[in-house]
């Protein structure tokens, strides 16, 4: 529950509220970050891209892999790691856009992770980020929330400022205005930042 779309008319929410924030091109190299399922994997392999989903659980990647129709398969591809603790993982300028959904509320030092992620695109390449203003009796845990420097903002302005100080420039930041009304999200809105990395 969660890792997924509810069905077609979700879906199509998703892929406006994307499209309108930023388009990607078939056949761009994407990077989807903490892939978990694939949702987003799949997602963007269907537009012509071609995705390398990472994890550092091959339990999701085993059910991401499982979840991947036969048509996708040759678009995309499946690595387990870190993007957090391992900047080896990739070379430099590997990708034309680093996407994730719903992942950096969990990281404990978003600013390593936003520098791996720069450094792994090409110069003017971008990163499409989805998160949420989430509640604090979302996460169960007092502890973990404490923890976790993005885990419950109650302002878009947090994400896009760390983007800026690991050498991005944010170009936008807005709802995902047809996701949140269809699924009534009021109490926790999700948001899409688009950010760039610098040309030369």
């Amino acid at each position: 529950p969660g890792h997924g779309f509810g069905d077609a008319i979700e879906q199509q929410a998703w892929e406006d509220d994307l499209r309108s924030a930023l388009q990607i091109p078939a056949g761009a190299r994407v990077l989807d970050v903490g892939t978990g399922t694939g949702i987003f994997a799949r997602l963007f392999a269907g537009w012509g891209c071609q995705v390398f989903g990472i994890d550092p659980s091959e339990q999701m990647l085993h059910e991401a892999r499982s979840r991947t129709p036969e048509t996708l398969r040759p678009n995309l591809t499946f690595v387990t790691g870190d993007t957090m603790r391992d900047g080896s993982l990739f070379p430099a300028a590997s990708f034309d856009y680093v996407v994730s959904r719903q992942v950096v509320c969990h990281l404990a030092d978003p600013l390593e992770a936003f520098g791996h992620w720069h450094t792994w695109l090409k110069p003017g390449g971008y990163a499409l980020i989805v998160d949420g203003l989430w509640s604090r009796e979302g996460w169960g845990s007092d502890e973990l929330v404490d923890s976790l420097p993005l885990s419950c903002l109650k302002t878009r302005g947090t994400l896009a400022y760390l983007l800026e100080k690991a050498g991005f420039l944010v170009e936008r930041n807005q709802w995902l205005e047809r996701v949140n009304h269809l699924l009534g999200s009021t109490t926790s809105p999700r948001y899409v930042v688009v950010a760039r990395r610098p040309p030369r």
